[in-house]
């Protein structure tokens, strides 16, 4: 399968071309950091370069960025981190587009383009959590889960030390 042939098409904005890249395997964690700590990314406030790196491994990062014509590089101004353990769940991390471009169609495209990205495999359900941004997600047709589906429960490493646990 090509793999480009699943890449969004550039998408013209007031701002110029933004044009998307997997680069899960490129993209400087330090650039992640600024862009995220820029756009004040609650959830990823306190991420180190270390974390990013682990983060980097074990998913693949999906961007946008605007360009200058015809040229690849230029400003980060959208990123969706996809999780998946191939066969059952994928889950969506991190979908965040800059401030100023902002209802352009950077994070539908970004969102999109996870759903169908093969690197998730043949999984049965595609998961994600929001605090901010709940109203975006039903035109993919995500729905808020019930308790018959699953419980979400956390514990945090403290907790687990405590117990003896880690």
């Amino acid at each position: 399968m090509d793999r480009d042939f699943l890449v969004p098409e550039p998408l013209s904005t007031p701002h110029g071309t933004v044009a998307f890249a997997d680069e899960t395997w490129n993209v400087d964690p330090r650039e992640l950091q600024i862009f995220f700590q820029a756009e004040e990314v609650y959830w990823t406030a306190d991420r180190t370069i270390g974390q990013w790196r682990r983060l980097l491994a074990c998913s693949r990062m999906l961007t946008a960025r605007l360009v200058p014509e015809g040229h690849r590089g230029g400003r980060l101004v959208g990123a969706t981190r996809l999780w998946s353990d191939h066969a059952y769940e994928a889950k969506l991390y991190d979908v965040v587009t800059a401030r100023d471009l902002m209802g352009q169609g950077i994070a539908t495209e970004l969102v999109k383009w996870a759903l169908r990205h093969p690197w998730a495999g043949e999984v049965q359900r595609f998961v994600l959590e929001t605090r901010d941004a709940a109203a975006f997600y039903p035109r993919f047709g995500f729905r808020l889960g019930s308790e018959a589906d699953s419980l979400h429960m956390r514990v945090g490493v403290a907790e687990l030390e405590q117990r003896g646990l880690r």
